[in-house]
């Protein structure tokens, strides 16, 4: 018996290894976008106690846990906390990062405010691998450059969907539709 040629004994054996080893999907496949995330530790979360919307109210976009995400939360009467998160992709959670730290977050303390003894009080915590801030600001509307958090949080928290598309908080607007 003669010996096979080692090219093309290797011809063979990589026609049979083949189809087992590149087997399922033949879509070619892309490199994820979370693959060079770097989350270095970001996170930016604001809350707002003695609101009308509830005891306490509150958005937060972080990474560490579970990837790039925004979390929204309100606090109950009753105690209750109700919370929602929606993942985010890395360009859209570094986009609203470049934003709240162009607000100047690190040179951020308690504001000086005006504001009445029933007004809401906003407490914010931001931070990064260098640093955390924690600050407060009392008043219904939040002053340049605190208003940037809030507002960019709430953008966020605005594209939360909860379970089939519909939004998971529990919100009774029964009295804001008018008589029937």
């Amino acid at each position: 018996m003669k010996p096979i040629p080692t090219a093309i004994s290797l011809a063979v054996a990589a026609s049979l290894i083949a189809p087992v080893g590149c087997g399922g999907d033949p879509k070619p496949r892309r490199r994820s976008a979370y693959a060079d995330f770097d989350c270095k530790e970001r996170r930016a979360m604001y809350f707002a106690v003695g609101t009308l919307a509830a005891q306490e109210a509150g958005v937060s976009i972080d990474c560490a846990e579970v990837g790039p995400r925004v979390t929204r939360w309100v606090l109950t009467d009753d105690g209750n906390r109700i919370e929602d998160s929606a993942e985010l992709a890395p360009d859209e959670f570094d986009a609203v990062w470049k934003r709240i730290d162009g607000a100047g977050w690190r040179n951020l303390k308690d504001c000086d405010s005006d504001a009445g003894p029933n007004e809401p009080v906003y407490t914010y915590e931001v931070g990064d691998w260098t640093d955390v801030k924690t600050f407060q600001c009392d008043g219904l509307h939040q002053p340049f450059p605190y208003n940037t958090i809030v507002d960019e949080l709430d953008q966020r928290a605005a594209s939360i969907r909860g379970k089939g598309s519909e939004n998971t908080l529990e919100i009774d607007d029964s009295e804001l539709s008018g008589p029937n």
